[in-house]
């Protein structure tokens, strides 16, 4: 477990203890203290990034309130609506150039220097060293959902400026999400909870579940995935399908496992954070695979990207000329191909600075694209030909291409460079001449890995199933009730990879 992940368990800790002593009124600024303390332990002085956020979207969404507050004729009106629309804008391209210059600036500056180059112009962007505050996708997303919402009249601002910083900053979600909407997670993190028995243990066994994920799972998958990763040149064949296999139930175990921990974190106090993933290995198209997979960032872009593109005047202005002269299936799809590139390009380089984040985006925009385009045709096909399009077989075969997509997306999203995930997909049909227990797992280790996902599988059915396996446990005697808990205990304790022989693994999305 690294350095990060240890002070998280002891502010976990340590703030717990406090919140359940102090009086109900009390108990949000215990949470905005161990959160601001999280925060400056491990990003020291750049807690002021995230203080100048939560300040602008504070200041923004108060300014709408009291301009709506004036009096006025409809004259005066319409200059109000201007004047919030020049707010929102002015803040959210704020936050937005704040973002992109600590996380894209060097990105842009080398990129734009191999142009110049081309050239033969001598000047150069320079490279900075830029710090990157903890989180600051996270809660730069998290502050202009809040900001546009207001600004929407979906819900008042609120009032205070350290209860908008607890929202923005809270600790369990600051590292990794899930990201929340005001209406989902504010009032319970203002209110105060008394302490409950079923609350605590549900929390923990959420906490449990993750860290066997994390550490059963992701962690001793890493060790496979690192080795071909560093090197791809020098496999191919099964090789090449195991790490890319290995690394797509890594990044899963690994993300939701941190979501595990972070949503069973919050439980405890009384918080329900929305769910980010729903067995997105179970998807029968990209569609839904995204459906379920970082649920909570699907959703942001929808409601703030998506629709804001979509229903934007000049695209539907646009829409309307070309569908007047060529009126079919496919100029009705003008605004949504639009707004689904617009969303897809953002949500490439969100992940991060990299091109191969970019080419990611772009490729599931495609697929999922190409599969609303043909839709009706496969619609009208499946009628002449007399076939049910939801049969087992059709169903079967629509599980298979997923998979298939998911994995090629996960390579690219992966691999060090868009070259070296390029040479893992094109060294598949070579065979390969090697030990598989060469790969950095050997035997004793790949039964491991593979029980831990037997075990998600499992589980990931079950939930399929809608069986609610939290509360089937907890009703169960006392004895059957904790004989689960205290196997997973020892499970992770015996099986965990860590120790002198494992690399101390960082969660993959707090780099993000």
């Amino acid at each position: 477990m690294n350095q990060i992940m240890l002070i998280y368990f002891a502010v976990l800790a340590a703030a717990l203890l406090v919140y359940y002593i102090v009086p109900k009124r009390y108990k949000w600024i215990v949470l905005l203290s161990f959160s601001f303390a999280f925060y400056v332990i491990i990003s020291r002085y750049l807690v002021v990034f995230v203080l100048t956020t939560s300040l602008s979207v504070y200041l923004a969404a108060r300014f709408f309130i009291k301009n709506e507050a004036e009096d006025a004729d409809e004259v005066l009106k319409i200059k109000r609506k201007k004047k919030n629309k020049a707010a929102i804008v002015l803040v959210v391209t704020f936050n937005l150039l704040l973002l992109g210059f600590l996380k894209y600036y060097n990105f842009l500056g080398d990129t734009f220097n191999s142009i110049i180059s081309a050239t033969g112009a001598k000047f150069r962007f320079p490279f900075l060293k830029l710090a990157l505050p903890l989180g600051i996708s996270f809660y730069t997303l998290t502050a202009i959902g809040y900001l546009t919402d207001v600004y929407r009249k979906k819900y008042s601002a609120e009032k205070n400026f350290f209860k908008v910083c607890l929202f923005l900053c809270f600790f369990p979600q600051i590292l990794e999400g899930p990201i929340c909407r005001y209406d989902q997670s504010g009032k319970a993190l203002f209110e105060g909870n008394a302490a409950g028995y079923d609350r605590f243990v549900f929390g923990l066994q959420r906490i449990l579940w993750g860290l066997f994920k994390k550490m059963v799972v992701a962690d001793r998958l890493f060790m496979l995935v690192n080795t071909v990763f560093s090197d791809p040149a020098q496999y191919s064949g099964i090789a090449s399908l195991l790490v890319i296999v290995c690394y797509t139930v890594q990044l899963y175990a690994d993300f939701s496992g941190f979501i595990d921990i972070a949503l069973g974190s919050a439980e405890l106090f009384g918080v329900k954070l929305p769910e980010n993933f729903r067995q997105p290995f179970f998807a029968k198209s990209a569609q839904e695979f995204w459906q379920r997979w970082h649920i909570t960032l699907g959703a942001w872009l929808k409601e703030y990207v998506f629709y804001s593109v979509a229903l934007s005047p000049k695209v539907l202005s646009f829409s309307a000329k070309i569908k007047k002269r060529w009126k079919n299936h496919f100029t009705k799809m003008i605004p949504t191909a639009l707004a689904l590139l617009a969303v897809w390009i953002c949500n490439g380089i969100w992940h991060g600075p990299e091109w191969k984040y970019i080419v990611y985006g772009l490729y599931y925009f495609v697929i999922i694209f190409i599969s609303m385009m043909f839709e009706p045709l496969f619609k009208k096909l499946y009628k002449k030909i007399k076939v049910d399009p939801n049969n087992k077989v059709l169903n079967a075969l629509r599980h298979v291409r997923t998979i298939v997509i998911i994995l090629i997306g996960e390579t690219i999203f992966g691999a060090n460079t868009l070259g070296d995930a390029f040479m893992i997909l094109g060294s598949l049909f070579r065979p390969y001449h090697g030990s598989v227990f060469s790969l950095g797992l050997d035997w004793q280790e790949f039964v491991i890995a593979f029980v831990g996902v037997a075990i998600m599988f499992v589980v990931g059915v079950l939930k399929e199933r809608k069986v609610d396996i939290r509360a089937a446990i907890s009703a169960k005697v006392l004895l059957l009730r904790w004989a689960p808990y205290l196997s997973m205990i020892v499970f992770i304790a015996l099986f965990g990879a860590y120790g002198e022989f494992y690399s101390v693994v960082p969660f993959i999305y707090g780099g993000f």
